[in-house]
Order: structure tokens, then C-alpha cells, then sequence
């Protein structure tokens, strides 16, 4: 069974109305309450002092559709990687998203229609930046950074971009 599924007893009678209704309910909030690991939907977006965000390219598909990928990191040194596109175009496009990082699983966001204008976010999973393998004040020979990449496809052409890099969290 699936964590948080719900079950019905066979009783041999149909739910009343209101059983109906507490099971959408609470299925509603067990839908509501799932971590947000993979994001299927184009969010609004507006970057901050935790984005540190590579510089804007043009995709390949055409003149005027930018993406950047971003490392976003908290105070509590979690992270994650973002796409930002931007339609300067001036028609609609059709985008859709994979967003992966090298310390956290893949996420993608679903086909969606970018209008003239529009500027969406498509978000990574959250996940801890990884310690240090040699502690504080000891010289790292890997170099010991994270970041990401992600995979934007605009009517059907594929183009990619990578996030800048942070470093692990000093043990």
C-alpha cells in the first residue's frame, strides 16, 4: 500500500454523504501536506539575497526565450536548483522542464504554455548541502562543490544550462 492511501472497509453499504466528504477531505490534505520534491508546475519566481543565479542564455529554439538556472541556499544550508525562464518572444511558446542537482533527486515540471511576457520558475528538489569530507580548515583536493543543471524544452527543441556552484558545509 502507498503511504498516506486511503482505505475503505467493505461494509456492504454505500458511504453516506458526509463519510464521502471527510474522505476528500482528508485526501485533500494528504495531497496538500506531500513534500514539494518534485514541483509538475510553473510557479512565479522572484529571486532574492539566497539566489546566486548563472548568467541568462537565449534557448536555441528561438530569439527570446531566456533561461537561467539558479542555486538557491539557506541559512540552514539547504538548497536547490531553479530554472527561470523568461518569454520575450512575442508569441506563446510551449516549455516544459528537468531540473537535477548534484546533491538532491531530479524534478520536472509539466508542459505549460508561456505567454508573451511571462517569466515562471521551474523548482528543484530541496535537499541538504553535503559536509565537508575533510573538515574545516583542511584543503579540499575535489574541490567539494554542488550545483545543478537543467534541461528547458521550448516547442519541442531542447536546450540546457548549469547553475554556479557552492561549497559543502564545513564539518
Amino acid at each position: 500500500m502507498t503511504e498516506g492511501a486511503l482505505t475503505v472497509q467493505q461494509t456492504g453499504r454505500f458511504p453516506t454523504a458526509a463519510t464521502a466528504t471527510a474522505a476528500a477531505v482528508a485526501a485533500g490534505l494528504l495531497l496538500a501536506s506531500a513534500p514539494a520534491g518534485a514541483a509538475p508546475n510553473w510557479q512565479t519566481v522572484s529571486t532574492g539575497p539566497t539566489w546566486s543565479c548563472a548568467p541568462t542564455v537565449v534557448h536555441t529554439a528561438g530569439a527570446g526565450v531566456g533561461l537561467q538556472a539558479c542555486l538557491v541556499r539557506n541559512a540552514n544550508d539547504d538548497a536547490q536548483t531553479v530554472l527561470v525562464v523568461v518569454n520575450n518572444s512575442g508569441s506563446a511558446v510551449t516549455v516544459s522542464a528537468t531540473v537535477t542537482s548534484d546533491f538532491a533527486a531530479s524534478a520536472g515540471c509539466s508542459t505549460y504554455t508561456l505567454t508573451a511576457g511571462e517569466r515562471r520558475g521551474c523548482f528543484g528538489t530541496t535537499a541538504h548541502v553535503p559536509d565537508c569530507l575533510y573538515g574545516a580548515g583542511h584543503p579540499d583536493p575535489d574541490g567539494q562543490t554542488y550545483g545543478g543543471s537543467a534541461r528547458l524544452t521550448v516547442n519541442g527543441v531542447t536546450g540546457s544550462t548549469s547553475s554556479p556552484r557552492t561549497g559543502c558545509v564545513p564539518a
